[in-house]
């Protein structure tokens, strides 16, 4: 009998979590896996999860492709604040080896210090300039890309 991409194979001696027997099934890639009947009847299982991890990875391609401008990420230019930041603002620390502010800004794959500062302020309008410079015009940007 088949459910979907599953065909039983046999009641198997495996026992569910409530103590119910399993039925064995093959996946029409190949795997084996265990399922409870009522599972298979109601249709919750129609594969191993191999179709599931095909899916996910047809939509991960389509939305680099869309997110994607010049080799950069638009949704990592937007990401939220990092819960681990102590400064409140994206690519600003305090370095304690020289008791400064510290600047960076990710763009390409690359790191770009931006510099060491005595005040914080001074290093939060280092890394806005950076902003407008390197993500603004990908951000206002209509261009997909090609990659």
């Amino acid at each position: 009998m088949d459910f979907g991409d599953l065909k039983v194979i046999r009641l198997s001696d495996k026992r569910g979590a409530n103590g119910t027997r399993l039925w064995e099934c093959r996946c029409k890639c190949g795997e084996v896996i265990y399922v409870l009947g009522a599972s298979l009847r109601a249709g919750y299982y129609k594969s191993c999860g191999c179709n599931r991890e095909e899916k996910r990875d047809i939509g991960a391609r389509e939305h680099e492709k869309t997110d994607r401008v010049d080799g950069t990420r638009k949704t990592a230019l937007k990401a939220k604040l990092h819960k681990g930041n102590k400064s409140g603002h994206k690519g600003v620390r305090w370095n304690e080896s020289r008791q400064k502010w510290t600047a960076h800004i990710g763009f390409k794959g690359k790191q770009i210090s931006l510099g060491y500062f005595s005040e914080k302020e001074d290093a939060i309008k280092a890394r806005k300039r950076a902003e407008e410079k390197y993500f603004d015009p990908i951000l206002n940007s209509d261009t997909e890309y090609k990659g």
